[in-house]
């Protein structure tokens, strides 16, 4: 036996699902902003970040792969620092521009890496403050450099990076 909704419980519910369509407009947005800054500090050779399906590493090169197959490097390949995880399936990459690293986390099964199609779950930007810092584009949070632990990168020679 079913039981139907009363009108109160059908407005809560109508409420819960504006609610949670604002909330994933807002990520969107957010995720556009994020990649637009990419986009200019960090652009590729051809097309853009908004439209990468994933990243890997080959050699000592950063590449974008496109849902059409299609590939591109960075504009400038010196910007590509150094990587966490496996080069075919990176958990994180470490760009770098006039001297500030910027920290690509990906996790395609993270809270906003899982609505990506690059899996892209946070970019932290490393800030000028006199105290070590980063900057969580999607949080919008400081990151300390003490909760985010000492972070070691494989460089794209396969030497050590340690931030």
């Amino acid at each position: 036996m079913t039981t139907l909704a009363n009108p109160q419980q059908l407005q809560i519910q109508h409420e819960i699902n504006m609610i949670n369509q604002l909330n994933e407009s807002h990520v969107r947005q957010i995720m556009d902003y994020s990649k637009g800054f990419l986009d200019k500090t960090f652009p590729l050779a051809r097309g853009s970040h908004q439209a990468v399906a994933s990243y890997v590493v080959y050699y000592q090169q950063l590449l974008a792969f496109f849902a059409d197959g299609s590939t591109s490097g960075l504009a400038d390949p010196s910007q590509f620092i150094g990587l966490t995880g496996h080069r075919e399936a990176p958990e994180a990459l470490l760009l770098q521009n006039q001297g500030r690293h910027v920290e690509l986390i990906l996790n395609k099964g993270g809270e906003q890496g899982s609505r990506d199609a690059a899996g892209i779950d946070d970019i932290q930007l490393q800030t000028t403050e006199p105290e070590c810092s980063w900057f969580s584009l999607v949080t919008g949070r400081q990151v300390s450099c003490r909760s985010r632990g000492d972070k070691t990168f494989t460089a794209k020679d396969g030497s050590t990076y340690l931030l």
